[in-house]
């Protein structure tokens, strides 16, 4: 098949070799993409993973919770199970919120620990961004400079042969590859957290008006009524497995 010959010249020695004959420019492009991309990997697994367990463990509080809203459990038994459970987010808010005295005073609270569970969550999604923005960039740099190189060869060996052009075309055509394939998971796996860290706050924001229906009742300033479980959308075509 006419195919074989150029999909033979793809073999990893031959990437590897094209690579290495690259310009200093080239080499240095290469070397970024490659930082931003392991880079971007790290990130990736840790955020997927830290999101799978917070969101796993929300699961559990709001059964907790839900028991609470209709009388069958005390305040007491999820206040415990979340002394257990200080790595999530719902858990620390209850902590921080459900012994005050006053709605104002778990709205400001509750304001208070969402913010930093969510700019703890945020930690490190600049990486992500950043890849996002930079690599097709760099990519396209390495595009234009590969280019220039081929006409560069041209005009020095006065002509257009194949085996003139090719290393520049090469180069240009590799650093595009590299710059799209550091850009286009970090883009996808950066939406996906930017919405998840998003439901998060979503479900703590329904835990605190929980906290505060449940003070002025306590203290009043509302009467008593009958208060149905009121649990999130679990969003499990959302979940990170």
């Amino acid at each position: 098949m006419p195919s074989t010959p150029f999909l033979a010249a793809l073999g990893p020695q031959e990437l590897l070799g094209l690579l290495l004959e690259t310009s200093l420019l080239g080499k240095i492009v290469m070397l970024v993409l490659l930082v931003l991309s392991v880079l971007s990997w790290a990130v990736m697994f840790d955020k997927a993973r830290t999101l799978a367990r917070i969101r796993a463990g929300h699961v559990l509080f709001w059964d907790r919770c839900d028991a609470w809203l209709d009388g069958t459990a005390k305040p007491e038994t999820v206040a415990a199970w979340c002394e257990d459970h200080k790595d999530l987010p719902l858990a620390n808010l209850w902590r921080e919120a459900a012994h005050l005295g006053s709605a104002a005073n778990v709205r400001r609270t509750s304001e208070r620990v969402a913010y930093a569970e969510t700019e703890a969550l945020e930690r490190y999604l600049i990486i992500l961004s950043t890849t996002v923005t930079i690599s097709p960039f760099l990519g396209l740099m390495g595009t234009v400079w590969g280019i220039m190189q081929a006409f560069w060869d041209m005009s020095a060996m006065h002509s257009a042969n194949l085996t003139v052009v090719a290393p520049g075309i090469a180069e240009a055509l590799v650093t595009t590859i590299a710059g799209l394939s550091a850009a286009i998971p970090a883009v996808v796996f950066y939406n996906m957290f930017v919405r998840k860290i998003d439901l998060v706050g979503n479900e703590m924001e329904r835990l605190r008006s929980l906290l505060e229906e449940e003070v002025m009742e306590r203290t009043g300033q509302t009467p008593a009524r009958h208060r149905p479980a009121r649990r999130p959308d679990t969003h499990a075509g959302e979940r990170i497995r």
